[in-house]
């Protein structure tokens, strides 16, 4: 029922899967018109339609594996759930707000709708890339999802690190990683509007603290690699870091570390392995006298400006840039401030209930100006809340 109209070359457009040029396709299918382009060389197509399929040879092979793979992790999961008895699989939404966050910053920029991916995270192709502010953090996120079965291990593969996400989504055990992925996007990325992604506004809370810690951890393990000295966090680092957030921002904290591992490098007491922890305790020992001092004299800690060496990170990027709204100011700003201007907003969406019915199956429309409107989908009751 396809009528071809008018079929030129377009040298300017490359296939995506054999670099050939493409032809420009103007078509008509019952009585619609149709526009698509078509790789001279394997006829690969990609419709300006996105409801249409292409039927090449190389996008049938995919499907047909992608279909293979879904069955094979389904058997996969069903001998799990026979050996193991703690076996559990999650809704997305039971998962933590900083599970979510981390599945977002591995996924955003590898599966989209109108391109080929993996059914799975292929972890040791990505291990090494900037997803958290540095990569011990982010391995013991991994290790702390696959020992709760949020991640499986694909067990056929030829190579190892390559993992299932184990949930499900509206009630489907096996959703696709695309479906996983624009859920999640739609919690972070679209004001609130779509859903929450945290229980609680504490959880965001903790992960800000958190986040901020690790990249703490990041400017001293970059400060100390001038110097070829290795330097890691700790318990009582983070416990030392999480006080001084309370009351400074992360610029004055890296001015403290930089002043401390300075006086540290020039007395010569750091070691080349941080054994036993002996660089990070040396620091924060220096740390906690120096800010000791500082308030007795009452001196002004100086900020230092995010070094443009150092990386942002794509959870530091999600969290502060997209989901909160703000700006590189967080590095220059105690947490307190950051977290005046965003708590009641947080607050407001994860206690929201419907008026009417209690219900907090709700549809959100939400102006940062002016208002915030909720429609409840049991009971059709609206309420409206005025901001200003």
């Amino acid at each position: 029922m396809l009528q071809i109209i008018q079929r030129n070359l377009d040298e300017s457009t490359k296939c995506p899967l054999c670099r050939a040029s493409m032809y420009w396709v103007e078509a008509e299918q019952f009585e619609q018109e149709l526009n698509y382009h078509e790789c001279s060389y394997c006829e690969h197509k990609i419709y300006l339609d996105k409801t249409q399929n292409c039927h090449c040879t190389a996008c049938q092979a995919s499907r047909k594996k992608l279909i293979k793979e879904a069955l094979h992790q389904e058997n996969h999961k069903q001998k799990l759930k026979g050996k193991d008895k703690d076996f559990i699989e999650f809704e997305l939404s039971q998962l933590s707000f900083m599970q979510k966050l981390f599945l977002l910053s591995i996924l955003d920029d590898q599966v989209f709708e109108n391109s080929q991916h993996d059914e799975f995270i292929d972890w040791e192709k990505i291990k090494y890339a900037p997803i958290s502010p540095n990569y011990l953090f982010q391995k013991s996120l991994m290790k702390r999802m696959i020992d709760q079965h949020v991640l499986t291990l694909k067990d056929y593969a030829a190579e190892s690190g390559q993992y299932y996400i184990n949930v499900r989504l509206d009630g489907y055990s096996e959703p696709s990683l695309f479906s996983i992925t624009h859920r999640l996007r739609l919690w972070f990325y679209e004001n609130l509007s779509q859903g929450i992604p945290f229980k609680n506004s504490d959880e965001v809370k903790d992960a800000i603290y958190e986040l901020l810690y690790e990249k703490i951890v990041q400017f001293i393990q970059f400060y100390c690699r001038l110097w070829q000295i290795q330097i890691s966090g700790n318990n009582s680092l983070r416990a030392l870091c999480y006080r001084l957030l309370d009351s400074l921002a992360v610029g004055q904290v890296f001015y403290l570390m930089q002043t401390a591992l300075d006086y540290l490098h020039q007395k010569k007491l750091l070691q080349p392995r941080n054994e036993k922890f002996i660089n990070t305790n040396l620091l924060r020992k220096t740390v906690e006298q120096y800010r000791e001092r500082g308030l007795e004299e009452k001196w002004v800690t100086s900020t230092l400006p995010h070094p443009q060496q150092l990386h942002i990170s794509k959870m530091i990027e999600i969290l502060f840039f997209r989901f909160l709204n703000c700006d590189e100011s967080v590095f220059v700003q105690p947490i307190w401030k950051i977290w005046e201007k965003v708590e009641p907003r947080l607050k407001f969406y994860a206690l929201k209930r419907c008026m009417h019915c209690g219900s907090n199956e709700l549809d959100v429309d939400y102006d940062a100006d002016n208002y915030v409107s909720l429609f409840c989908r049991s009971c059709k009751q609206q309420d409206h809340y005025f901001t200003r």
